[in-house]
């Protein structure tokens, strides 16, 4: 026999949760949030309930573009039943600060019958986003580095000929420029409007061409290139 609950008692589970935990109805307006979304976001729980998600979160990719929006396609793939992979976005806070968090959703059956709920579990990931951005701060200062005129010249002697840049695909280019904005994965899947399995098939075409091992090295190479 299966055990039916009403939707109050199904959101109540998510209460105790260390993850933020907001659910969403069909017209995409907070029905439940828990007291770590609250906590993470500076909101009280009256303040979230029954406004729209899009309003209170407020998320922005990488780039730094609108993410939250009205009929955003994660909204759209749980009402089709699919899954979504976990993302990270840079939000609002209540007193006007920025939290990054790591967004992994879920899609429940409305035991009131009213579609599909959207469930997002979501954890604050702030300090690793600056670390980072730390290390993307890093990369550009090396790669703005320019040897001496006499040390240019020591090298450009032991190079007769100039090295021709690797030529990449248009969308090998947009990929190389997401990994030099330090965007993730899923972020970039969802950014190009492809699946994760192709971004990575481009990631190790870009590693390949360009001779290198490392997300990291080929951010550097680019960046030293003009590249990106």
């Amino acid at each position: 026999m299966t055990a039916r609950f009403t939707r109050g008692e199904l959101l109540r589970m998510f209460e105790s949760a260390a993850d933020g935990v907001h659910a969403v109805d069909a017209e995409q307006r907070i029905i439940f949030c828990n007291r770590a979304a609250a906590r993470i976001l500076g909101f009280e729980p009256e303040e979230i309930l029954g406004r729209y998600c899009y309003d209170v979160i407020a998320g922005g990719d990488y780039l730094g573009q609108p993410f939250c929006r009205r009929d955003c396609p994660i909204v759209g793939s749980t009402k089709r039943g699919r899954g979504v992979q976990n993302f990270d976005i840079r939000c609002r806070k209540a007193d006007g600060g920025e939290v990054w968090l790591n967004v992994s959703v879920l899609t429940v059956e409305d035991p009131e019958g009213e579609g599909r709920l959207t469930v997002d579990l979501f954890r604050d990931i702030t300090q690793r986003r600056r670390s980072e951005m730390l290390a993307q701060q890093i990369v550009e200062a090396v790669s703005r580095y320019q040897p001496e005129e006499g040390e240019a010249k020591r090298e450009e002697a032991g190079r007769p000929y100039p090295v021709p840049a690797p030529r990449l695909t248009r969308r090998e280019l947009d990929v190389l420029r997401l990994l030099a904005c330090g965007t993730s994965l899923p972020v970039m899947a969802q950014t190009l409007g492809i699946k994760g399995a192709t971004v990575s098939n481009h990631i190790e075409h870009i590693l390949g061409k360009l001779g290198v091992h490392s997300r990291l090295e080929a951010v550097v190479y680019a960046k030293e290139r003009g590249l990106v």
